[in-house]
Protein backbone atom coordinates (compact mmCIF):
# COMPACT_ATOMS: atom_id res chain seq x y z
CA UNK A 1 0.00 0.00 0.00
CA UNK A 2 1.48 3.41 -0.97
CA UNK A 3 0.54 6.09 1.18
CA UNK A 4 0.79 10.16 0.29
CA UNK A 5 0.51 13.60 2.62
CA UNK A 6 -0.97 16.44 0.64
CA UNK A 7 -0.02 19.77 2.00
CA UNK A 8 0.50 23.40 1.06
CA UNK A 9 4.18 23.63 3.54
CA UNK A 10 2.50 24.22 6.79
CA UNK A 11 1.82 20.81 8.54
CA UNK A 12 2.16 17.05 8.36
CA UNK A 13 6.09 16.56 8.26
CA UNK A 14 5.45 15.02 11.86
CA UNK A 15 2.61 12.28 10.44
CA UNK A 16 5.07 11.66 7.39
CA UNK A 17 7.99 10.50 9.99
CA UNK A 18 5.53 8.54 12.09
CA UNK A 19 3.95 6.71 9.13
CA UNK A 20 6.64 5.88 6.79
CA UNK A 21 8.00 3.52 9.55
CA UNK A 22 4.78 1.14 8.38
CA UNK A 23 4.11 2.34 4.45
CA UNK A 24 6.24 3.55 1.07
CA UNK A 25 5.30 7.27 1.96
CA UNK A 26 6.00 10.00 0.24
CA UNK A 27 5.27 14.16 1.18
CA UNK A 28 3.98 16.06 -1.39
CA UNK A 29 3.82 19.94 -1.55
CA UNK A 30 0.86 20.63 -3.72
CA UNK A 31 1.44 23.19 -6.33
CA UNK A 32 -1.61 25.52 -7.43
CA UNK A 33 -2.37 28.86 -8.13
CA UNK A 34 -5.64 30.59 -7.98
CA UNK A 35 -8.47 30.57 -5.48
CA UNK A 36 -11.55 29.41 -4.53
CA UNK A 37 -14.07 28.23 -7.75
CA UNK A 38 -10.77 29.08 -9.91
CA UNK A 39 -8.13 26.78 -8.15
CA UNK A 40 -5.81 25.16 -10.61
CA UNK A 41 -3.55 22.11 -9.35
CA UNK A 42 -0.19 22.37 -11.41
CA UNK A 43 -0.02 18.98 -13.65
CA UNK A 44 3.25 17.86 -11.95
CA UNK A 45 1.20 17.55 -8.62
CA UNK A 46 -1.97 16.50 -10.61
CA UNK A 47 0.16 13.01 -11.83
CA UNK A 48 0.84 12.16 -8.51
CA UNK A 49 -2.11 12.18 -7.08
CA UNK A 50 -3.02 8.76 -9.68
CA UNK A 51 -0.30 6.68 -8.39
CA UNK A 52 -1.23 6.48 -4.25
CA UNK A 53 -3.62 4.04 -2.30
CA UNK A 54 -4.31 6.29 0.68
CA UNK A 55 -3.96 10.04 0.73
CA UNK A 56 -3.81 12.04 4.18
CA UNK A 57 -4.28 16.21 3.15
CA UNK A 58 -2.94 18.48 5.93
CA UNK A 59 -4.06 21.91 3.28
CA UNK A 60 -5.66 24.76 4.97
CA UNK A 61 -7.18 26.22 2.06
CA UNK A 62 -10.86 24.76 2.01
CA UNK A 63 -11.06 25.26 -1.87
CA UNK A 64 -7.73 23.49 -2.53
CA UNK A 65 -8.67 20.38 0.04
CA UNK A 66 -12.35 20.44 -1.93
CA UNK A 67 -10.61 20.80 -5.16
CA UNK A 68 -7.70 17.63 -4.32
CA UNK A 69 -10.56 15.33 -3.30
CA UNK A 70 -12.37 15.82 -6.39
CA UNK A 71 -9.47 15.47 -8.44
CA UNK A 72 -8.39 12.25 -6.53
CA UNK A 73 -12.02 10.81 -7.31
CA UNK A 74 -12.28 11.38 -11.13
CA UNK A 75 -8.41 10.06 -11.32
CA UNK A 76 -7.86 7.62 -9.40
CA UNK A 77 -11.42 5.96 -7.81
CA UNK A 78 -9.93 3.16 -5.56
CA UNK A 79 -8.17 5.98 -3.65
CA UNK A 80 -9.34 7.45 -0.39
CA UNK A 81 -8.90 10.39 1.44
CA UNK A 82 -8.46 11.09 4.94
CA UNK A 83 -8.97 15.04 5.45
CA UNK A 84 -6.29 15.72 8.60
CA UNK A 85 -7.10 19.60 8.40
CA UNK A 86 -10.98 21.12 7.93
CA UNK A 87 -13.61 23.30 9.40
CA UNK A 88 -17.06 23.53 9.33
CA UNK A 89 -19.73 20.83 9.43
CA UNK A 90 -21.04 22.17 6.02
CA UNK A 91 -17.08 21.85 4.46
CA UNK A 92 -17.35 18.24 6.01
CA UNK A 93 -20.66 17.57 4.07
CA UNK A 94 -19.36 18.62 0.87
CA UNK A 95 -15.92 16.98 0.54
CA UNK A 96 -17.90 13.47 2.06
CA UNK A 97 -20.20 13.55 -0.69
CA UNK A 98 -17.67 12.80 -2.90
CA UNK A 99 -17.99 9.19 -1.32
CA UNK A 100 -13.85 8.60 -1.18
CA UNK A 101 -12.78 10.87 1.44
CA UNK A 102 -13.76 11.40 5.36
CA UNK A 103 -13.17 14.45 7.54
CA UNK A 104 -12.71 12.69 11.44
CA UNK A 105 -12.78 15.30 13.90
CA UNK A 106 -9.14 14.05 15.58
CA UNK A 107 -6.79 11.60 13.27
CA UNK A 108 -5.92 10.03 16.61
CA UNK A 109 -9.61 9.32 16.98
CA UNK A 110 -10.27 6.84 13.73
CA UNK A 111 -10.99 3.08 13.60
CA UNK A 112 -12.76 0.57 12.08
CA UNK A 113 -16.37 2.27 13.83
CA UNK A 114 -15.56 5.82 12.57
CA UNK A 115 -14.81 4.04 8.99
CA UNK A 116 -17.07 1.21 8.59
CA UNK A 117 -18.99 2.97 6.05
CA UNK A 118 -15.79 3.02 3.94
CA UNK A 119 -13.91 0.04 4.63
CA UNK A 120 -15.37 -2.75 2.20
CA UNK A 121 -14.74 -0.51 -1.15
CA UNK A 122 -11.41 0.95 0.39
CA UNK A 123 -9.96 -2.13 1.71
CA UNK A 124 -6.77 0.06 2.46
CA UNK A 125 -8.14 1.49 5.53
CA UNK A 126 -8.11 -1.80 7.42
CA UNK A 127 -4.57 -2.09 6.55
CA UNK A 128 -3.90 1.67 8.14
CA UNK A 129 -5.40 1.18 10.94
CA UNK A 130 -3.54 -1.71 12.22
CA UNK A 131 -0.83 0.57 12.78
CA UNK A 132 -2.70 4.22 12.71
CA UNK A 133 -5.46 5.77 14.37
CA UNK A 134 -7.51 5.15 17.86
CA UNK A 135 -4.13 4.84 20.15
CA UNK A 136 -3.85 1.20 21.67
CA UNK A 137 -1.11 0.25 24.65
CA UNK A 138 0.09 -1.89 26.55
CA UNK A 139 1.72 -0.78 29.47
CA UNK A 140 3.34 -3.39 31.54
CA UNK A 141 3.73 -2.67 35.65
CA UNK A 142 6.37 -4.16 37.64
CA UNK A 143 6.79 -3.43 41.05
CA UNK A 144 3.98 -0.31 40.53
CA UNK A 145 6.54 0.85 38.37
CA UNK A 146 6.45 1.45 34.57
CA UNK A 147 8.58 -1.47 32.99
CA UNK A 148 7.69 -1.37 29.51
CA UNK A 149 5.45 0.26 26.88
CA UNK A 150 4.03 -1.43 23.88
CA UNK A 151 1.77 0.64 21.44
CA UNK A 152 0.15 -1.68 19.27
CA UNK A 153 -1.88 1.43 17.33
CA UNK A 154 -0.12 5.04 16.83
CA UNK A 155 -1.45 8.55 16.79
CA UNK A 156 -0.56 9.46 13.39
CA UNK A 157 0.83 12.41 14.68
CA UNK A 158 3.70 10.39 16.34
CA UNK A 159 2.41 11.80 20.04
CA UNK A 160 1.57 8.12 21.42
CA UNK A 161 4.99 7.18 21.57
CA UNK A 162 6.69 10.63 22.11
CA UNK A 163 4.38 11.10 25.28
CA UNK A 164 4.73 7.41 26.78
CA UNK A 165 8.42 7.00 26.62
CA UNK A 166 8.83 9.77 29.41
CA UNK A 167 7.06 7.73 31.45
CA UNK A 168 9.15 4.40 31.65
CA UNK A 169 10.25 4.09 34.98
CA UNK A 170 7.76 6.09 36.74
CA UNK A 171 5.46 4.98 39.45
CA UNK A 172 1.99 3.92 38.07
CA UNK A 173 -1.23 5.38 39.68
CA UNK A 174 -4.11 7.36 38.75
CA UNK A 175 -2.39 10.76 38.91
CA UNK A 176 0.21 9.00 36.42
CA UNK A 177 -2.79 8.53 33.93
CA UNK A 178 -3.51 11.82 34.59
CA UNK A 179 0.33 13.02 33.61
CA UNK A 180 -0.03 10.93 30.90
CA UNK A 181 -3.59 12.90 29.13
CA UNK A 182 -1.86 15.85 29.73
CA UNK A 183 1.94 15.07 28.49
CA UNK A 184 -0.12 14.26 24.98
CA UNK A 185 -1.53 17.38 24.47
CA UNK A 186 2.01 18.99 24.44
CA UNK A 187 2.91 16.90 21.03
CA UNK A 188 -1.00 17.44 19.90
CA UNK A 189 -1.02 19.32 16.44
CA UNK A 190 -4.67 19.63 16.82
CA UNK A 191 -5.95 23.28 16.78
CA UNK A 192 -7.10 25.38 20.62
CA UNK A 193 -10.70 25.60 21.69
CA UNK A 194 -12.89 27.50 19.38
CA UNK A 195 -14.98 29.33 21.91
CA UNK A 196 -18.94 29.00 21.88
CA UNK A 197 -18.61 26.57 19.53
CA UNK A 198 -16.95 23.54 21.33
CA UNK A 199 -17.31 22.28 24.87
CA UNK A 200 -13.88 20.94 24.92
CA UNK A 201 -10.54 21.50 22.81
CA UNK A 202 -9.30 18.54 20.48
CA UNK A 203 -5.87 18.20 22.70
CA UNK A 204 -8.17 17.57 25.90
CA UNK A 205 -10.26 15.23 23.75
CA UNK A 206 -6.41 13.40 22.63
CA UNK A 207 -5.60 13.16 26.18
CA UNK A 208 -8.79 10.89 26.96
CA UNK A 209 -8.84 9.17 23.38
CA UNK A 210 -4.66 8.17 25.14
CA UNK A 211 -5.67 7.59 28.43
CA UNK A 212 -9.00 5.26 27.41
CA UNK A 213 -6.52 3.25 24.87
CA UNK A 214 -4.24 2.32 27.58
CA UNK A 215 -4.59 -1.67 29.02
CA UNK A 216 -2.71 -2.30 32.49
CA UNK A 217 -0.78 -5.37 32.11
CA UNK A 218 0.74 -6.95 35.80
CA UNK A 219 3.67 -8.48 35.18
CA UNK A 220 6.33 -10.32 38.18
Amino acid sequence: MKVAILTDGTYGERAYKTIKSKFPYDFITVKYYGDFDEITISEDTIEKLKNYDLFITYTLNPDLTYELVRKIKELNNKAFVLVGAWKGEGFKKQVESFGNAFCPYLMCDIDKDELKDYLDNYPQLKEFLKYFGRPKVKLYIKNNKIEKIDVLREAPCGSTSETLKEFIGREFNDKTLIDIGLRVQHFCRAGKIRLFVEKEGKKTKAGKILVKGIEVIQIP
